[in-house]
């Protein structure tokens, strides 16, 4: 037995870090040369931070899952729209062509491990985006990792996937099955901003149609310009967070699975429209119609 494998685990959906490598590893090894590694940096307890790249398109974008650690869902979703992009097939020709597409999977491992939001250290990796690209005071090294990379690349925009606990529910007390939002914080640039309510109303648009149990509300966000949603906007990129409801669940399998696809039906909308260029011709104004998520129960710590 592994030491990844004496750490707790809830249930199969929930990867360990050797697992997310193992099928990294599979993905450019099978892909017929569409996906390349690189490793980016690495934890607190030395788990690899790896990116992985498919497209050839000019427009670079820029994907996360699970910075926090108790939030697989991103993870499991990001693998199956990777394992689309790289097999080929419907669509993924003009997305590969339009777009390079760069995904940070698992971003906090040792959160990961341990079933918990946090990093090893007990510090939230989702509240130290501030952090200037080469610092060295970061307290997330998972974290500063991305700020670097990110900079470096200078994406068209940002995606944050997560998962919300809680069984919200709209005035007609149907359940809420995904939250998500753009930055608000009071330095955010102004175009950095339309694009994201761009996004934001592409999502509610389609998928909110397509799928009867879909039901997006508005994420209740914070301000701080130390979480990603914010600090990426500050920096002049699209961003959007994506939370999906239901990480804490009795109903099992059929629920993730319904979580999975609802999630990629979103990502693949970001992915499809700027590789088309339509998510440019949205009203970005139409952002502010969607439904508000409503209250919850406090949390110990701040809003996404």
């Amino acid at each position: 037995m592994s030491a990844e494998d004496e750490l707790p685990r809830e249930n199969s959906r929930w990867y360990t870090h050797d697992e997310v490598m193992e099928r990294l590893d599979r993905l450019e090894r099978t892909g017929r040369g569409t996906v390349s590694l690189e490793e980016i940096g690495e934890s607190i307890e030395g788990r690899e931070l790896v990116v992985a790249t498919v497209g050839s398109g000019e427009t670079d974008v820029f994907i996360t899952t699970e910075q926090h650690g108790d939030e697989p869902t991103g993870t499991s979703t990001i693998f199956q729209i990777l394992q689309r992009l790289s097999a080929g097939g419907q669509n993924t020709a003009q997305i590969r062509e339009a777009l390079t597409i760069h995904v940070l999977p698992m971003h906090n491992p040792d959160g990961g491990m341990r079933n918990q939001r946090v990093n090893a250290d007990g510090v939230d990796p989702n509240r130290q985006h501030h952090y200037d690209p080469g610092s060295d005071d970061n307290p997330s090294p998972e974290t500063q990792a991305m700020i670097d990379y990110v900079t470096d690349l200078d994406p068209e925009w940002v995606a944050d996937l997560h998962t919300q606990t809680g069984d919200y529910v709209d005035d007609d007390g149907e359940s809420i099955r995904a939250s998500n939002f753009w930055p608000i914080a009071p330095d955010a640039d102004e175009d950095a901003i339309e694009l994201s309510k761009q996004m934001n109303w592409a999502i509610y648009d389609e998928v909110n149609d397509q799928y009867g149990f879909a039901n997006i509300s508005q994420y209740p966000g914070g301000t701080g310009a130390n979480i990603a949603r914010n600090a990426y906007g500050i920096r002049g990129y699209g961003s959007v967070l994506l939370e999906m409801t239901g990480q804490v669940d009795d109903r099992g399998e059929r629920m993730e699975g319904m979580m999975i696809r609802h999630m990629r039906a979103e990502v693949e909308t970001l992915l499809e429209e700027t590789a088309d260029g339509s998510l440019y011709d949205r009203d970005s104004e139409l952002a502010e119609t969607i439904p508000e998520r409503g209250p919850r129960s406090p949390w110990p710590w701040d809003n996404e």
